[in-house]
């Protein structure tokens, strides 16, 4: 009996753990209508969740063209200099030829984006053609980066086939 009372909560709470995760953020305000993601996919290591993570557009092709959000609902606590640290390792290998100083500076720029994180709580990357990103945590703007190139290589580390997760990309962007 314990082991059915223990599979029914596992299994209650991962579906509303993937409830909340998919649940329409309130950042995306006017900028994206969408009532349900794109897409969306969790990264994990063996049996540990870093984040589930959701991709919203109106599109109906994603596209770096169109407005589009990714948020990511964090499900283990990460200091701001490990986000940072990990963001800036990614954006190396999928834009290999971004200088040194440019990487520099875009960490230094998601030194303020990103606060540390607990379970629970999401990071939003609100990117607009010709205005940037903006960044949300839990629904608050904590920054935004008008440098027009920074969301190629942002954005790559999920959504770039040179992704180091390639899996989560597939489910982000619906890749069967």
């Amino acid at each position: 009996m314990r082991r059915v009372a223990f599979f029914v909560f596992v299994t209650l709470f991962g579906f509303a753990s993937l409830a909340a995760a998919m649940a329409r953020p309130t950042e995306l305000g006017g900028e994206i209508s969408a009532a349900k993601p794109y897409g969306s996919g969790s990264l994990s290591w063996l049996v540990f969740t870093a984040y589930d993570a959701t991709l919203w557009t109106d599109a109906p092709q994603w596209s770096m063209n169109a407005p589009f959000a990714l948020t990511l609902r964090y499900r283990m606590s990460f200091t701001t200099e490990e986000l940072v640290e990990r963001t800036a390792e990614e954006m190396k290998k999928v834009a290999p030829t971004l200088p040194k100083d440019v990487i520099a500076r875009y960490a230094s720029a998601l030194t303020r984006a990103f606060p540390a994180v607990k379970d629970g709580d999401r990071i939003t990357a609100l990117h607009v053609p010709g205005r940037g990103v903006r960044f949300f945590h839990n629904g608050a703007v904590t920054s935004e980066i008008a440098d027009g190139a920074f969301a190629d290589p942002f954005f790559g580390v999920w959504l770039s086939p040179r992704t180091s997760e390639p899996r989560l990309r597939a489910a982000l962007l619906n890749l069967r």
